[in-house]
């Protein structure tokens, strides 16, 4: 299907779908523009400067519905991947066609968005961290940048707190982890100035005696023959290494003598010493840390959680669980209908039947979201189905907890839950990397000594 694209060259705008994006090469091209009427953006400048101007403008928008617009960057500029991460990529202008379901798929997530009308500056400013990572089904991960005081910077994110501001902004990413509206992945450690938080610090050698930085580092000489152990520089002659002690001429190391260890010299203060120490000065503001002085923070990567997910969409926890009861072969209400049947049946007829739970231990599909959460669901009834008889019974509690009825079973055929196992697990590796056994399966024989809350998972 061709794409129909359509220039206005009044306005530099680009119609296409039902889709209208502006080209833009300074930022006060867009204080002419109604910006709530656009879906998008395309900068279109080979400056720096103009495309971070442009970037700034949009991205902290005070209308979340437009500071979260895709934004390209035109395919013919090329720009430091720290101005390129604010944006959702290069296009090709004259290809923007196929970029449409990528716009699609950012301005339906956005319209689903709950926008808080008051709140907090806080409160709003952790809004926009997981409305941002829900819109771009975006893994937040930061890269390495010279112009970040601590050294890296997240897409869109960082725009939103000044330099001096950086520590509020990783406050504001262990907040929202602590709460599991995002989950955490550790990239780096760092170390930053406790004045002024950057992480530019030099790191040197000093005299521990005077702190001097002028100290020279010097071998030093174990002479066999005599047992004398003294810095090589006491060693030294004109014409090689002489004993001070004995006098012996030193001519091949490894037989006549060795170098056990290093000793220090200060030039300021003549101090000699085994071990220097150690002193941090920061770039920035020149203020000198002994090394436990300065402020270790971690860098990660974050990942929207099911939880933060609901946050954003203001989802209650009623609602994801009347979902989710009814994803099975059948809903949780009825297995537990036909469940008390086959236990009053099996009291009566004294027959064989067994109840199944299959538990999906990997925790890796917490935060995905509850649509693949659905799909994933589907593919596992799809093979669990397969091994099961007419009369057998599936439900599920939630994605990760399967119920099955077997009624008129016997414990020798079972084995058949060995290949429902092997099979979810394959499924599993195949999409999530992982190769360890995520299947837990246990089956137990119905009998009327158990009540029917006995074998369910509340």
């Amino acid at each position: 299907m061709l794409n129909l694209v359509k220039y206005n060259n009044n306005s530099r705008k680009i119609h296409i779908e039902g889709y209208s994006l502006l080209i833009v090469a300074h930022a006060n091209e867009l204080k002419n523009e109604q910006l709530e009427y656009l879906d998008g953006f395309i900068i279109d400048t080979a400056s720096v400067s103009f495309t971070k101007d442009i970037i700034y403008q949009i991205r902290t928008n005070n209308n979340l519905d437009i500071a979260l617009l895709p934004i390209f960057i035109s395919a013919v500029h090329k720009f430091p991947k720290n101005v390129e991460i604010h944006t959702d990529g290069p296009v090709a202008i004259d290809l923007i066609g196929s970029y449409v379901q990528r716009i699609a798929s950012i301005k339906k997530k956005i319209n689903q968005l709950q926008i808080p009308q008051k709140t907090t500056h806080e409160e709003f400013l952790n809004y926009k961290v997981l409305a941002y990572s829900y819109t771009r089904n975006l893994v937040i991960t930061p890269i390495t940048s010279r112009q970040s005081i601590i050294g890296y910077e997240f897409p869109f994110i960082s725009l939103l707190f000044k330099q001096h501001e950086i520590l509020s902004l990783l406050k504001t990413f262990d907040k929202l982890t602590q709460e599991k509206l995002l989950s955490f992945t550790l990239e780096d450690l760092i170390h930053v100035c406790k004045s002024c938080t950057s992480n530019y610090i030099n790191f040197r050698e000093c005299c521990p005696k005077c702190d001097s930085i002028d100290i020279k580092a010097h071998d030093m000489v174990h002479h066999f023959v005599c047992a004398h152990v003294a810095p090589e520089k006491d060693f030294k002659v004109d014409d090689g290494l002489e004993c001070p002690k004995c006098d012996k001429q030193l001519r091949h190391i490894g037989i006549d003598y060795d170098k056990p260890s290093t000793i220090y010299s200060c030039n300021t203060c003549n101090h000699e010493f085994q071990n220097s120490s150690m002193k941090g000065l920061c770039i920035d503001c020149s203020t000198e840390h002994e090394l436990d002085e300065l402020l270790e923070k971690t860098i990660g990567s974050y990942a929207l959680t099911q939880k933060g997910e609901n946050e954003v969409l203001k989802q209650s926890k009623t609602i994801e669980k009347s979902t989710s009861e009814t994803i099975g072969n059948l809903s949780i209400p009825l297995f537990k209908i036909l469940l008390k049947q086959e236990i009053q049946r099996i009291k009566t007829t004294n027959g064989s039947s067994f109840f199944v739970t299959i538990n999906v231990q990997n925790k890796r599909l917490q935060l995905l979201n509850q649509d693949v959460k659905n799909e994933l669901t589907k593919e596992i009834h799809n093979i669990i189905k397969s091994y099961l008889k007419d009369a057998d019974m599936l439900a599920s509690k939630s994605y990760d907890i399967h119920y099955l009825l077997l009624p008129e079973t016997k414990e020798d055929q079972l084995k058949r839950l060995e290949n429902i196992q092997y099979n979810l697990n394959k499924l599993l590796s195949d999409n999530m990397q992982q190769t360890t056994n995520e299947i837990a399966i246990q089956y137990q024989k119905i009998t009327t000594e158990k009540a029917l809350h006995e074998y369910l998972i509340l």
